[in-house]
């Protein structure tokens, strides 16, 4: 198919599911482009125990990966993200997405791609007759070429493996809140410096009170719809308030922990040190939440139980997410502000009038910059009459992804032009200071690729090489 379109100098835009919502979904930089779409490319070619990796096309989802595992029983998991069951492993890892315990571009190997020029290229030694390490060693042997690929427009990624993580003895998830504000530096240095000591080894997710309240209203409004039959309007408000009473302030910060039962108690001590004076803690198990669960049930007959359950099946997907397990729970939150609830979760907010857009520049780990940066985030947000929901996701002691969630009408175009003018704004403000996005969606690529900059003329210079008809995604973080 790329070859044919050289030779008609036809432009492709290919895309793995399409779910790169709030970034442009399936949208290409320019009009008059052919989207080429992947999703039926969903084979799960290898899975690897030993080696806990699986070989994956690009259209394998999280459900499929997930459940492909659980039906095999293979003591495996792997590194989900809070978006829909639905969305593409590979697609995300090649946009460098976080997930719940690490980046995921770190963990591809052995890609497969169709170069823009036609040709078949496979990274790391992957381009060797019957190599063995391919998906073990991910650089192989001469320059690692797996980078070229994530974030650009040099080909078609067909395949590649995404490392999983082995099963481990046991699991739990720290749970901390802030009561004020002005805590929330002091709650971002002690979660830097636990990164840094190795203490906790996977991402912490720190979220502001308003993005909490969209992720986890919903599942607290549906549980509360199907005790009473129906909602005259109140039960979002009973929703909103459920959180509140259970201490959920202004900041919240979720991070899971796998290991031995000795290791996790050794962490557990020195996170209550950590964060003592600073945030009230507190630690999810199975066992506990098993054990809430059974207890609010038999005692359901009583009001405040039966808002205890509620709460608890809003947490339990997000606790699920912080071992491992997938779910559409998330999703939720891009109907919640607009004043919606799906009558089923998992759908395409593609298809409704819940538009989204994201800014998520990257910060250090440092408390006193997210401080001012999260004010300038309001103030921005003020301006323009939106509210500003936000986590904060430490992947290592260095460094914050900045997520910036803002949520419109897509049927009233005065809130349309007002959206991407405040998320503008806020972008422009933050290059400006020094704190770049990572990704950007199409509308927003002139923003960071610039015809002076060295680095773009050099990404342009390879694109002549690898497709010189510059048949792939044209102006997708490279010059036009």
């Amino acid at each position: 198919m790329v070859r044919i379109a050289n030779a008609h100098k036809v432009p492709l835009h290919p895309i793995s599911c399409g779910c790169n919502w709030g970034l442009g979904s399936r949208l290409p930089v320019f009009d008059d482009v052919v989207i080429v779409d992947l999703g039926r490319m969903n084979r799960i070619r290898e899975v690897n125990v030993p080696g806990h990796y699986a070989l994956v096309e690009p259209g394998v989802t999280q459900r499929q990966l997930y459940e492909h595992l659980q039906e095999q029983k293979l003591p495996l998991m792997f590194n989900v993200t809070g978006s829909a069951l639905s969305t593409s492993l590979i697609g995300n890892a090649l946009e460098r997405g976080i997930g719940y315990f690490s980046s995921r571009a770190e963990a591809l190997s052995g890609l497969e791609v169709v170069l823009g020029n036609g040709q078949l290229l496979r990274t790391g030694f992957g381009h060797f007759a019957d190599a063995k390490t391919t998906y073990l060693y991910k650089y192989g042997v001469g320059p690692s070429l797996d980078g070229l690929f994530q974030q650009s427009n040099f080909g078609v990624v067909t395949a590649a493996a995404v490392d999983l993580i082995p099963q481990c003895e046991a699991h739990m998830a720290v749970v901390a809140r802030i009561h004020e504000e002005d805590q929330l530096a002091a709650m971002v240095d002690a979660f830097a410096d636990l990164r840094r000591r190795d203490i906790l080894r996977t991402v912490v997710h720190i979220a502001n009170r308003e993005r909490t309240q969209i992720a986890m209203a919903p599942q607290i409004y549906r549980r509360l719809r199907a005790e009473y039959g129906s909602d005259d309007g109140s039960l979002r408000v009973l929703a909103g308030k459920i959180l509140e009473q259970e201490g959920f302030g202004p900041w919240s910060a979720v991070g899971g922990m796998l290991g031995t039962r000795g290791q996790l108690a050794a962490a557990r001590s020195e996170i209550r040190r950590a964060l003592r004076g600073k945030a009230r803690v507190m630690f999810m198990t199975d066992g506990l939440l098993k054990l809430g669960k059974s207890v609010c049930g038999k005692l359901s007959r009583f009001a405040w139980f039966r808002r205890k359950q509620a709460l608890l099946a809003a947490v339990e997907p997000l606790y699920g997410m912080a071992k491992g397990v997938p779910s559409d729970a998330a999703m939720d939150s891009v109907y919640w502000p607009l004043g919606e609830v799906p009558a089923v979760p998992g759908l395409n907010p593609d298809q409704g009038r819940c538009g989204m857009l994201y800014c998520v520049p990257f910060l250090p780990a440092d408390g006193e910059i997210t401080r001012k940066a999260m004010e300038h985030t309001e103030r921005v947000f003020r301006k323009y009459n939106f509210t500003p929901y936000v986590t904060l996701n430490m992947i290592d002691g260095k460094s914050l992804e900045c997520v910036i969630n803002l949520a419109f009408d897509r049927n009233e175009p005065s809130r349309i032009a007002a959206a991407h003018a405040c998320n503008d704004e806020l972008t422009e403000d933050f290059i400006r200071q020094g704190f770049i996005p990572y990704r950007v969606g199409p509308q927003s690529m002139s923003s960071i690729v610039t015809a002076g900059d060295s680095f773009w003329k050099t990404v342009r210079e390879l694109k002549k090489v690898l497709d010189p008809n510059n048949i792939i995604s044209p102006g997708r973080y490279n010059l036009p």
